[in-house]
């Protein structure tokens, strides 16, 4: 599964997305960018944990899709029409629904959602080539139509955003149909029998985790609409220009999803069993440390480069600079991947929350006063001051319930790890290999990151075992 992400999700988001922006400009990309966080300010109605909660009833009876796979499709039809209702009561006064393609969008999320739920019957039934097949079919059908879309010069479907959106919806649709034709091959005879005070006693359940995802959605979605919002006539031109960068801090917070899923389990098994914590905590922040140090020291030491190589017109100086902030941020939201995982899977809701709201009010109040002033690169500030509070509450947190003590020699290590590659990088941009822009950039970047595992290595970060989960020491 991580190996096919690898291949289609880098070329959807750089190939195609980007491509997009790039031939429409920063205002017309940047409504879109706008309208689809709106959109996504409010996809938790879509799903409630039902996806969670029917992953972990079928994978322990598999013959409960039979009863669950038409009762649970039933209630997701019920909840995109509340999802719809709120989306439209909320976009009309602020003027969204006067474009059209916001019908499109709220569809896409509405059949992503679906499509999510429905591949949850497959990973539930260990069919996991299939699921993993699933999960990309969408990226792939919208790599060919929208491929068709820019470069097929196609007199009837010319680029446009409604257009771009349309060839999405086709994409989505046919993998709606896909999942469902996987989804009704698991089951032997569907048993109709819907029962919404069962979904409320369901809902409840799953209530923690629904309202943690919606305030997490919105500081870290809310920043483009206000964007769009705030900065007026040029308002949709400031929030492509933060697009630009988002997509990039986008691709990368994958990696902390990704351990973070490896993760939970393992420590909620520790927990339930009563085991010591701090050993795997150690292992995965040394990993997400590593990572997230090594790329931002690279990445931000060639931010106007990048931007220059990767979108074709624009102040690059300004877009780096706005990159810049969206990069800083990688660091705070991949430890928190981590120290966030251990806080859920310790069920430590409550903390989370009002913690949560916290930092959603100082996001809010944030993007006022610095998107007014300072446009996207506000928004980009405001966004790292909010990740670096929720880092600095849940370490807190961390530290005070799993009863941790500060250890100097760790954060030496930590600090010796940073200071090398801030040095190497340094001492790599000395280099000039007299070829092409792109191509002596690369060359750079291979050197970099060739020498990044001998610096985890030799700073004792990593070790032979980091990889197998097991840790000698719990210090």
């Amino acid at each position: 599964m991580v190996l096919i992400n690898l291949l289609i999700k880098p070329f959807w988001v750089f190939g195609i997305d980007r491509t997009v922006q790039n031939k429409l400009g920063e205002s017309a990309y940047g409504l879109y960018f706008a309208i689809f966080n709106f959109t996504y300010l409010f996809q938790i109605l879509l799903d409630f944990g039902l996806q969670n909660y029917n992953n972990r009833q079928v994978a322990a009876d598999k013959n409960k899709i039979n009863e669950l796979l038409p009762a649970i499709l039933v209630f997701k039809t019920l909840l995109f029409v509340v999802y719809l209702v709120l989306c439209i009561a909320v976009a009309y006064p602020i003027g969204y629904l006067s474009k059209p393609f916001i019908w499109i969008i709220l569809l896409n999320q509405i059949l992503l959602s679906f499509n999510i739920y429905l591949r949850s019957n497959v990973s539930a039934h260990q069919l996991f080539i299939s699921d993993a097949m699933l999960s990309v079919l969408d990226k792939f059908l919208m790599i060919i139509f929208c491929g068709f879309l820019i470069w097929g010069n196609l007199p009837f479907f010319k680029l446009s955003i409604f257009n771009f959106a349309l060839a999405q919806l086709a994409a989505y649709a046919i993998t709606f149909i896909t999942c469902l034709f996987f989804s009704l091959r698991l089951t032997n005879k569907m048993v109709f029998n819907f029962n919404l005070k069962n979904f409320i006693v369901i809902a409840k359940a799953t209530l923690p985790y629904a309202v943690i995802h919606f305030l997490m959605t919105v500081y870290y979605r809310i920043d483009g609409v206000m964007l769009e919002r705030l900065q007026g006539a040029n308002g949709a031109a400031e929030s492509g220009i933060y697009a630009q960068g988002y997509r990039i801090m986008e691709s990368l917070n994958n990696i902390g999803y990704l351990l973070a899923t490896i993760l939970l389990p393992l420590f909620a098994y520790r927990i339930a069993s009563h085991k010591e914590i701090k050993s795997l905590l150690k292992t995965g922040l040394s990993l997400v440390f590593c990572i997230s140090v090594s790329i931002i020291v690279c990445l931000f030491a060639y931010k106007e480069n990048l931007m220059s190589i990767l979108y074709s017109n624009g102040d690059f100086n300004y877009s780096g600079e706005v990159f810049g902030y969206l990069l800083l941020n990688f660091f705070p939201v991949a430890i928190l991947y981590v120290i966030g995982t251990l806080l859920t899977a310790n069920q430590d809701f409550k903390l989370m929350i009002y913690t949560l709201i916290t930092a959603v009010i100082l996001n809010i109040s944030l993007n006022f006063y610095l998107i007014t002033h300072y446009g996207a690169k506000g928004a980009g500030e405001a966004t790292l001051i909010t990740q670096l509070f929720m880092l600095v509450c849940y370490s807190f947190y961390i530290l005070r319930i799993f009863k941790i003590s500060f250890n100097i020699k760790y954060a030496l290590q930590l600090f010796a790890f940073l200071f090398a590659c801030v040095i190497i990088m340094f001492g790599i941009g000395k280099i000039n290999f007299s070829v092409k822009k792109g191509y002596d950039l690369a060359a750079h970047f291979a050197i970099y990151f060739c020498s990044v595992p001998f610096t985890a290595y030799l700073t004792g970060l990593i070790n032979v075992n980091t990889f197998r989960l097991k840790v000698g020491t719990s210090e």
